[in-house]
């Protein structure tokens, strides 16, 4: 039997994946955005605005996130129940 052993080329993008560095987290923020577009969902205007004014504000990413989880928590709490 024989076994070929080939270096795992992909090795170096799926650690992108799971990666905590900020340039990843911008790198699957930006594929995320390319997929959205291909399955031709919208983008949330209010959320873009927000998250420009931190990039502007040269908000650090961790706060970024932070303030991003607190703001889709308030507009979940802030929707009401639809009427059956």
């Amino acid at each position: 039997m024989l076994l070929l052993i080939m270096p795992n080329s992909s090795r170096q993008r799926l650690s992108r994946l799971h990666s905590s560095r900020a340039e990843d987290a911008a790198w699957r923020s930006a594929q995320a955005q390319v997929d959205a577009d291909i399955e031709g969902l919208g983008r949330d205007a209010e959320v873009s605005r927000l998250v420009a004014d931190m990039k502007a504000a040269n908000v650090p990413v961790d706060e970024r996130i932070k303030r991003l989880k607190a703001h889709g928590v308030a507009r979940r709490r802030s929707r009401k129940p639809a009427v059956a």
